[in-house]
């Protein structure tokens, strides 16, 4: 079994960095090969941009789509995006790692999907959701949040951060991952994190333990529930009869 890790947080000494660490530890331990993309530390270019591609199909005019799709076809894709398209293809759990910054993933970890999930190597028109090329793959979002727990909540002041999460998580169903209920750490980067207060010691500890069960035992966790594909019409609009999940994708009320 393989799993490959993404990490997104600046600092390496940080509680990202330190549960990034634990899923590495905890996954060889269970026998896993692991590989691991700490962004910032490798400097990936969040940026998609036409300077990245020195084999244009159309030196004229830069249409990223269009561009990805070529160099996909003509194996020229950029070098430290295939690195991370081989490791992504290659594994069979994905873990990303991330603090949520106003609420979204930080910067470069949008960017890091903009430009690794390569259309004509990642996604193809016949080739996404349910037929998509992970699908039979796993991937699992740990983050954390500065905001307290009630904060977050469906009627807290800083919103229902499972909504806020929907749009980072999709992409991944998208490809055809089986995409596990994330991990949320509330309150952590807060005050008393800040501050250095005596209470924060014993809370990371009690992170540590909860996110080291989460990852030895994958197997008992559920799934983000997704519609299927034969769930919508050919107009790509949900069936009358179809389930709905989500506020993102709902039956009229």
């Amino acid at each position: 079994m393989k799993a490959h890790i993404v990490l997104a947080h600046p600092e390496v000494k940080s509680f990202n960095g330190l549960l990034a660490n634990l899923t590495v530890r905890s996954l060889e331990q269970q026998g896993y090969s692991v590989t691991q993309s700490d962004l910032y530390q490798i400097g990936f270019d969040p940026c998609e941009k036409a300077e990245h591609f020195t084999n244009r199909s159309n030196d004229e005019v830069f249409h990223a789509q269009t561009e990805q799709r070529y160099n996909a076809g003509e194996g020229t894709l950029p070098a430290d995006v295939q690195a991370e398209i081989d490791n992504i293809l290659a594994c069979d759990l994905l873990v990303v790692h991330f603090p949520l910054w106003w609420f979204g993933p930080p910067a470069i970890l949008k960017g890091w999907m903009d430009r690794v999930f390569a259309y004509g190597k990642m996604y193809k028109s016949l080739e996404r959701y349910d037929r998509g090329i992970c699908a039979g793959k796993k991937m699992i979002a740990c983050v954390t949040t500065g905001a307290s727990e009630a904060s977050c909540s469906h009627n807290g002041r800083e919103g229902d951060t499972m909504m806020h999460l929907w749009p980072v998580l999709f992409p991944f169903r998208y490809l055809g991952f089986q995409v596990y209920q994330p991990e949320v750490f509330y309150g952590v980067g807060g005050v008393s994190f800040i501050e250095g207060h005596d209470g924060a010691n014993s809370f990371i500890d009690s992170y540590e333990k909860r996110w080291s069960g989460t990852i030895s035992s994958l197997g008992d966790r559920s799934f983000v529930p997704y519609n299927s594909d034969t769930d919508f019409d050919e107009t790509n609009r949900l069936l009358k009869d179809a389930p709905d999940y989500s506020p993102f994708v709902r039956q009229t009320k």
